[in-house]
């Protein structure tokens, strides 16, 4: 019999330092934006997906930063109070690190800003654990759409099907979600197959540092993003 192979002891030091390493270069990374960029703004993340926030990094990566990552971290970096506060002011902008949030270091305008991201949003699918914000009901009938090779995946989801002459036909009128259930995971699974995306994409922005004057940002800044 071959010899089993012995399981690779990774010593919890190891891990400890490197975790800390990551979290001290996120503070150096923090603070030396603060030397390239005149204004500092916290935002809210809603419904956050990597690639699309990829894409707002490479389209503004001239003129701003943004940053993500623990919470207490990015306010270790700006400063949690003033004696620690990396700028005058700046340690006001901690209260708004709650959530998913992130920070966002530019160079632009305010109105530059709020103008650009009155244009950032995107439709994408929702996840398990949502809130659904529509309906979806299903007619019953063929659904060419699918080839029959997806037949038994369907079924699994939880759809009255059967196979007719390499079709497969729903059986009956069948409803997936409504307003206010919370998504199982083969209800989100069910919405993407159908390409119905009822959630959005959003950042908002909630607090803004400049020239050491720290404020909130108006919520009708947030409301108009939205429309």
């Amino acid at each position: 019999m071959p010899k089993s192979k012995r399981a690779k002891i990774v010593p919890l030091t190891k891990t400890q330092a490197k975790t800390r390493e990551d979290k001290d270069k996120l503070i150096e990374r923090i603070r030396e934006a603060l030397e390239d960029y005149s204004d500092v703004y916290t935002f809210q993340l809603h419904n956050i997906r990597t690639n699309i926030l990829q894409q707002i990094r490479e389209e503004r990566a001239g003129d701003s930063r943004i940053f993500l990552g623990n919470n207490k971290v990015m306010m270790i970096a700006i400063g949690r109070d003033e004696e620690s506060a990396q700028r005058q002011n700046l340690h006001k902008l901690s209260p708004f690190l709650t959530g998913l949030c992130g920070l966002l270091f530019t160079n632009l305008s305010k109105k530059e800003v709020k103008e650009y991201f009155a244009t950032v949003g995107a439709p994408v699918y929702a996840r398990t654990g949502q809130t659904a914000t529509e309906s979806l009901v299903l007619k019953g009938g063929p659904l060419p759409q699918f080839p029959h090779s997806m037949f038994d995946h369907l079924a699994k989801l939880g759809l009255p099907i059967k196979l007719d002459r390499g079709v497969i036909v729903l059986l009956q009128d069948t409803t997936v979600c409504e307003p206010g259930d919370t998504l199982s995971a083969e209800a989100a699974q069910l919405l993407k197959l159908f390409g119905v995306q009822s959630a959005k994409f959003k950042m908002d922005l909630t607090a803004h540092w400049t020239s050491g004057v720290a404020k909130k940002v108006s919520s009708s800044a947030s409301k108009r993003s939205e429309k």
